[in-house]
């Protein structure tokens, strides 16, 4: 169950699948709130809110009525209870009187101040007159019916669908960033991408405690050995190899060091002729202790390719962490877990690119913890290829 819980929490970080989430449980609280709490009740209705063929009916007995009794007050109140359906409904009662006949329907019509609608498809013409004046009319045009209100129902659903989706991309996708896929039909390039893990790394307030100069100092050699991936050579340490000995589309070179609780690292990388071809980068993936500054147990380096359906992702463990079995266990379902040891090279692969990398420094903290259980400092570079 935990397992389960941690892969949704993971899936739910695409800005995607959170959309397409809060879409389905905004559907199915609608239906619940619509249908089951608080469901349209009617008490005492008029003959308007009637179905149709009922309000035909109740039409067809008051003309019934009126014919008995020749009320043309009750008459005219019947009718008007019919409110804004009257003519429609007047209008279907002439296409099926049942058992009336037209002299009662026009004598129904004269006497609440109506013209009776024709019942065909063809022009009316006068007919025979009866005694008290009423014409009746023996053929009729259709009447021109109403525009369907579900239609404008549907519409306005559309409506506050578009609506609401433009609010989510305006106060949300478009802060956090989302790669909606090619734009005016050209290829995507570094200008319209953004990070598919996180939000861009941001400064550090300066409230932020800093390591002190002789630290960083200590760690920018590390960062500025040479390459092993930098002269496309095929044998590297560990018996790692690089395909057929090409060199790297874009390498990059990251840097950890305690305190800066804000780590998080992205790099896009293109074609030689600027078609965007994907981003990878690394990020804080697990923590250890309370307070801060955070110890970092863990990173996550990953890998996103334009061309695959998902971002591939290892991860980088102290040795405490990796050593945990309950640790190790608990980050595995973000990706193979790797101890972090200087020289150490992994790799990721994707359907159009791999991505090799080599820890190059790293040393660890000496707070009441654990043993090397959190960074106090770590050096990542990263080479990427095409297949």
């Amino acid at each position: 169950m935990e397992n389960i819980t941690a892969f949704i929490k993971e899936k739910l970080q695409e800005p995607r699948n959170l959309a397409i989430t809060f879409a389905i449980v905004g559907f199915l609280v609608g239906l619940l709130f619509a249908y089951v709490l608080f469901p349209i009740q009617w008490t005492d209705a008029s003959a308007e809110n009637l179905r149709p063929d009922l309000r035909v009916d109740y039409l067809r007995n008051a003309i019934t009525t009126y014919t008995l009794t020749g009320d043309k007050l009750k008459a005219q109140q019947s009718y008007a209870e019919l409110g804004e359906k009257s003519q429609e409904t007047l209008e279907e009662l002439t296409q099926n009187p049942g058992f009336l006949n037209i002299e009662q329907i026009q004598r129904f019509s004269n006497a609440i101040n109506a013209s009776m609608p024709v019942a065909d498809d063809v022009l009316a013409t006068p007919g025979p007159t009866l005694q008290d004046g009423t014409e009746i009319l023996v053929d009729g045009v259709q009447p021109e019916k109403e525009t369907n209100s579900l239609l404008w129902v549907g519409l306005g659903l559309l409506g506050v669908l578009l609506i609401g989706g433009g609010a989510a991309y305006w106060f949300y996708f478009r802060e956090h960033g989302f790669n909606f896929g090619t734009t005016s039909g050209q290829e995507i390039t570094s200008e319209h991408k953004v990070s598919p893990q996180a939000v861009r790394r941001q400064v550090t307030p300066a409230a932020v405690q800093r390591p002190p100069a002789s630290e960083l100092q200590e760690a920018r050699p590390a960062a500025q050995r040479t390459s092993i991936f930098a002269n496309g050579n095929n044998k590297k340490p560990n018996g790692y190899e690089n395909g057929n000995g090409d060199k790297p589309i874009a390498q990059f070179m990251s840097s950890y060091m305690f305190a800066d609780d804000r780590y998080d690292e992205s790099f896009t990388f293109d074609a030689p002729n600027g078609a965007f071809l994907g981003e990878c980068g690394i990020s804080i993936s697990d923590l250890i202790g309370v307070g801060e500054p955070k110890k970092i147990s863990a990173f996550d380096v990953w890998l996103f390719d334009k061309n695959d359906i998902q971002t591939v992702t290892k991860v980088i463990m102290s040795k405490h962490a990796f050593n945990d079995p309950a640790i190790r266990q608990r980050l595995e379902i973000r990706g193979e877990p790797i101890l972090a040891e200087p020289g150490k090279l992994f790799r990721l692969e994707t359907a159009t690119l791999r991505m090799e990398g080599r820890i190059v420094d790293v040393s660890y903290g000496d707070l009441p913890l654990p043993a090397d259980s959190y960074f106090h400092r770590n050096t990542i570079e990263l080479a990427v290829y095409r297949k």
